[in-house]
């Protein structure tokens, strides 16, 4: 028997671990406007006082009621903890102007901005006020972000009709926030996880099927691929695929979304493709089997093998939709009747895998790397090359860094380092603090004060010889690049300006 308290919420993500991780679709068709019924709960929360909340019943299983609220929210109850029902409420959904004002409550009007298309909401939470300059370049922002998930929305379509998947309009608006500041998306996503899967330094981005919101980081906008990754969660349960809160495979989960590959502001492949990146993985996957995967989703929850569950998550998904559509079109359709909140156990789990596909896991091993060969030599794959030793071209938060190495074993093997970064926040000049970590805990430090909008500094000459405090240097072969960025009139650019500089391993 699961034993939970009723009104709270870190309780009810035990219904929807795979939607915590999976990242507001535009172009949709408008909600209808007509009034529906829903229900009334009044219940006892777990401090003894009465409550109420009214939505429609999206579920009931393991002595709890799952609620869908107007705004699309679910909220969870303890079926013992109602005392009362009534069935004959009037209810419509949130119209998106109701979500803006409810996102701008919440966020404060002076650190949110937003952008409607038809029926979706993307919302920027900023770190501070802006600058009335800075007013035209967060709309321009926003509204790249709504074309980017036009387009989201226009190839999971396309890919759903592929595979003859009904789907169907959102019932109420979508989210997309778009977190400025990377301490506010921590706090925000350690507020909402609970603790529940990967580590909050960890996630970049995440589709959360308790608020039905999806949330990013700004710095993922110059890929989009943590957001479009992101947004195929979202379309899946509320497109009509799959229910909120059901009991539905992590692999699967995972799976159809890594299948989508962004390329800058362009989605430039579907599951039907070989995803470059997971390809050029699968042959140094150690730590997660065909089989734990199938049967549990335990690997997708730590931060230790959860790339390698990814990684076969794309393998397995990208298989069956390749070489078994109609098999994964059946399979797909029978994960979609599964009851919100109804519990399943690792073995009925496997067995309708086995029901679709079979019991020979080693056959399927075989089969995928046949086909990935095939389909490798058909398919044209547009991955960069690999960085040549000792330079670094690559983007960390909000900076665009490009960096050169060079050992200098004319001075005892010292790390040379030098460069130059670009502030990729489109909004406002930060201070950044950039730190070069060697592998023998010695280490060099930029601090770059109030560096404006898309500007290009340079990172001066330096050796890489300040020892971190606690360790005893040692020779070194590597080294890690960690890049903070903070307001240049905040406490912590103050600090640094007057040479307190921050823990070079942090950021």
């Amino acid at each position: 028997m699961l034993h939970f308290i009723p009104a709270t919420r870190s309780q009810a993500l035990r219904f929807f671990q795979n939607a915590l991780i999976g990242t507001a679709f535009l172009g949709c068709a408008l909600l209808t406007s007509s009034t529906l019924h829903a229900d009334r709960f009044v219940f006892i929360d777990e401090t003894g006082e009465k409550k109420e909340v009214v939505g429609r019943l999206h579920g009931s299983g393991q002595g709890a009621y799952a609620i869908e609220q107007r705004d699309g929210s679910m909220e969870v109850i303890a079926q013992g903890a109602v005392i009362e029902r009534d069935n004959t409420v009037d209810w419509t959904p949130f119209t998106t102007d109701e979500m803006v004002d409810q996102l701008t409550e919440r966020f404060t009007p002076d650190l949110f901005r937003s952008y409607v298309d038809d029926n979706f909401v993307i919302g920027m939470v900023l770190m501070a006020p802006l600058d009335r300059t800075a007013e035209g370049p967060a709309n321009g922002f926003l509204r790249k972000a709504a074309q980017f998930m036009n387009n989201v929305n226009n190839v999971f379509s396309s890919f759903a009709r592929d595979m003859r998947l009904d789907t169907r309009d959102p019932d109420t608006p979508l989210v997309l926030l778009i977190f400025e500041s990377d301490s506010d998306f921590n706090d925000y996503a350690a507020s909402v996880t609970k603790g529940q899967g990967l580590s909050v330094s960890s996630i970049s981005g995440f589709y959360d099927g308790m608020t039905n919101y999806l949330a990013i980081r700004m710095a993922e906008c110059a890929t989009f691929e943590v957001p479009l990754h992101e947004a195929i969660h979202q379309q899946v349960y509320n497109r009509g695929i799959l229910q909120r809160l059901a009991p539905i495979p992590s692999w699967f989960n995972e799976g159809i979304a890594t299948g989508f590959e962004a390329n800058k502001d362009r989605i430039q492949s579907g599951p039907a493709k070989v995803h470059s990146r997971y390809a050029a993985q699968v042959s140094s996957v150690e730590q997660v089997s065909w089989e734990d995967l199938i049967s549990q989703d335990l690997a997708f929850q730590g931060d230790v093998m959860a790339g390698d569950a990814y990684c076969l998550a794309w393998c397995l998904h990208w298989l069956l939709v390749t070489e078994r559509p109609e098999k994964y079109t059946e399979y797909v359709k029978m994960l979609g009747e599964k009851a919100p909140l109804a519990k399943e156990d690792d073995a009925t789990r496997t067995a309708e895998f086995v029901e679709h596909f079979g019991d020979d896991f080693q056959q399927l091993r075989q089969d995928f790397n046949l086909a990935l060969r095939n389909a490798m030599r058909r398919q044209r794959n547009t991955r960069e090359p690999p960085q040549k030793p000792g330079y670094l071209n690559a983007q960390r938060g909000l900076a665009e860094i490009e960096l050169t190495a060079l050992n200098r074993q004319d001075r005892g093997g010292l790390l040379e380092v030098q460069g130059r970064i670009r502030n990729m926040n489109p909004l406002r000049s930060l201070t950044f603090a950039v730190s070069i970590v060697t592998d023998g805990n010695t280490y060099a430090q930029w601090i770059l004060p109030s560096v404006g909008s898309s500007r290009v500094v340079p990172l001066t000459k330096q050796y890489a010889q300040d020892q971190i405090p606690g360790t005893t240097p040692q020779p070194s072969n590597s080294f890690r690049v960690h890049i903070q960025a903070v307001l240049p009139d905040s406490p912590e650019a103050q600090q640094w300006l007057r040479g307190q500089g921050p823990d070079p391993r942090e950021g």
